[in-house]
């Protein structure tokens, strides 16, 4: 039986900007703009995957949604997700909180030069990033509610996505 440190994922979500030429930026949050088809049509996604293929599957990836670095690591995984259903998933190393430009650890992790983010609230390592897959199993996770310890509250994903305009939210992965 797995954990449920197992189970859960961050998931990040992007509306599909349409693909056409010319440069294009697109706000993704409030101080948080990325350039897409700069060369050619390519979308975050790309740019996340071509960054990973050139530094050994690891990515550092700014987060200026509402997250703590805490809840971050209380997940294994990481898919970020467009809506055209095509994402990419990764494992989550490590996190913490504030993070600005151009940081380096020197541990490997760099952000793509493309996400031209001045500061965000939480960085996430992330390791074994992979390609870009589509049809993203959506029925196969949740969103639970907890109080006082356990579970009040389940959901499946499909009509979380339906309902609300959350773009960054904790999943768990359904047993059975």
């Amino acid at each position: 039986m797995a954990t449920l440190y197992d189970r859960r994922a961050l998931f990040v979500r992007y509306k599909k900007q349409s693909s056409y030429p010319g440069r294009q930026s697109v706000k993704l949050a409030d101080g948080i703009t990325c350039r897409y088809n700069w060369d050619l049509d390519k979308t975050i996604l790309d740019y996340i995957e071509e960054h990973a293929e050139k530094s050994d599957g690891k990515v550092l990836f700014p987060l200026k949604f509402n997250v703590s670095d805490l809840t971050v690591n209380t997940c294994k995984k990481a898919f970020l997700w467009m809506t055209d259903d095509t994402y990419i998933e990764a494992d989550i190393h490590d996190s913490g909180a504030y993070y600005a430009y151009g940081m380096n650890d020197y541990d490997g992790f760099t952000a793509p030069p493309s996400l031209t983010i001045p500061e965000a609230r939480c960085w996430v390592k992330l390791e074994h990033v992979s390609k870009i897959k589509t049809k993203f199993p959506i029925d196969d996770y949740s969103i639970q509610a907890y109080k006082g310890g356990g579970v009040v509250k389940e959901t499946p994903l499909r009509e979380i996505l339906k309902t609300t305009h959350m773009n960054c939210m904790y999943i768990t992965r359904n047993e059975g």
